[in-house]
């Protein structure tokens, strides 16, 4: 092979990895990198330790970012959207390669041998500048459906929260009402010791054997609460219905909330996670308004071919001219610019939806905590107070039984309505920092 055909095999053979980079490459983005290590970070799916029946909330809460299967469907949403990306930023021809060969005397030579080499002529090779752009907006669906995943492990939060309070607060709820039935035992044991002695009567003697008899029907109901509260917890576990879980023996303690109402909504506005999966998603419906503009610009199609031994025959290149499509391409413009506004439309609704929400539980939780204040402040160490007076006073003959029990018993129920209080101002607290984005 001389040196002249040796350049033009080079030269060829240069314009062929050239199509076939061209065909081949995908143009990505800047900032997937970023979001695929976020993504391999935020989750990785593997199999949770056992969870001890005693286990604290922050195991159950761990326990449940591993199982909990709608958190995973999320995160695999996500994963989805990222692989989108190269799909779209990579040129839609695939690579089709010719082989020709003329024979001559039933002989053929390298020189009577031709090798083609091109896009695939049903799909053109798109400008560079519209495979960017479809990769970004690919990238912004794909920050969108991370930015859910982090709302999705948020709700998943307040839900085993909520779960797990409800199941605190049966435990107390039960713990007070069999506290109830002992001292409702005694005042129907009193009543009983009265009639006998004349100083109690019979309408008494069933008045109270009927209340006693109540409150432990309430405490059988209360129990029979327990398994259909544990499947709840267990559900969001993605353990068995049955698996075990003992009723907490107190009542969480009550958390902080360490910001200012002003300061959630500045937080809701900047970090809920749905706010920014909606404004990746109208980033990204930016940029399809740009690759609709962008279909004006002609595509290519290039084809390659040669001899054997490296004399280049034939270079045809084609390129597709959208002038017949002008109308078209001017209406699927103005769609998705519409859809761009529908979209910025509904971030500026949900911002507005979800400040008004979170003023709604920034309220119901002040008055919440008011009550608390009111109830274990007050009203509480007041009966504590006559419960004592009324046990001096029955101990020195001056004070009736039923005086007494009956201030234990209001007590008691005082006691209920503040567990109540506490258990409903820490949910809507865990409501607020999932809306917020924050974690105490």
């Amino acid at each position: 092979m001389t040196g002249l055909t040796r350049v033009k095999a080079g030269l060829l053979a240069g314009l062929l990895l050239a199509v076939l980079a061209t065909t081949s490459c995908a143009l990505h983005p800047r900032g997937e990198r970023e979001e695929r290590a976020r993504a391999h970070l935020a989750y990785q799916k593997h199999e949770p330790a056992a969870l001890a029946a005693d286990a604290s909330i922050k195991d159950i809460l761990e326990y449940a970012y591993a199982a909990n299967a709608d958190l995973e469907k999320l995160y695999w949403d996500w994963i989805v959207a990222l692989e989108a990306i190269p799909q779209e930023a990579s040129p839609g021809a695939n690579l089709a390669i010719s082989f020709e060969s003329m024979f001559e005397e039933g002989k053929t030579s390298l020189r009577q041998t031709t090798l083609g080499v091109g896009n695939d002529p049903m799909g053109n090779l798109p400008w560079p500048g519209k495979l960017t752009t479809a990769g970004r907006r690919s990238l912004e669906m794909a920050r969108s459906a991370g930015r859910r995943f982090d709302g999705g492990k948020l709700a998943l939060r307040t839900r085993v929260l909520a779960a797990y309070y409800d199941f605190a607060l049966l435990g107390e709820s039960i713990r007070i009402k069999e506290t109830e039935v002992s001292i409702l035992e005694i005042d129907s044991e009193t009543a009983g010791a009265g009639l006998r002695t004349g100083t109690a009567s019979s309408e008494e003697v069933l008045r109270t054997r009927t209340d006693r008899d109540l409150a432990a029907n309430e405490v059988e109901t209360l129990r029979s609460r327990v398994p259909g509260q544990l499947a709840a917890i267990n559900a969001l576990l993605g353990r068995d219905s049955y698996a075990p879980l003992t009723l907490p023996k107190d009542l969480p303690a009550p958390r902080d909330l360490p910001y200012t109402d002003a300061q959630i909504l500045a937080l809701l506005a900047e970090r809920n996670p749905e706010l920014a999966a909606l404004a990746n998603e109208a980033k990204g419906k930016e940029e399809a308004v740009k690759l609709m503009r962008q279909q004006y610009i002609p595509d290519l199609g290039l084809t390659l071919a040669g001899d054997l031994d490296g004399m280049a025959k034939s270079i045809m290149a084609m390129i597709t001219a959208p002038i017949v499509r002008r109308e078209a391409i001017q209406a699927s413009i103005r769609q998705a610019q519409a859809d761009l506004e529908a979209s910025r439309a509904m971030r500026r609704q949900a911002e507005s939806d979800l400040k008004a929400e979170a003023v709604l539980m920034l309220y119901d939780m002040r008055d919440a905590e008011r009550q608390v204040t009111l109830f274990e402040g007050s009203i509480i160490p007041r009966l504590e107070e006559m419960v004592q007076i009324s046990r001096t006073g029955y101990r020195a003959g001056k004070t009736p039984i039923s005086e007494l029990l009956d201030n234990e018993l209001m007590l008691l129920e005082t006691r209920l309505m503040a567990a109540q209080m506490h258990i409903e101002r820490e949910k809507l607290l865990a409501q607020i920092e999932a809306l917020a984005a924050f974690e105490p």
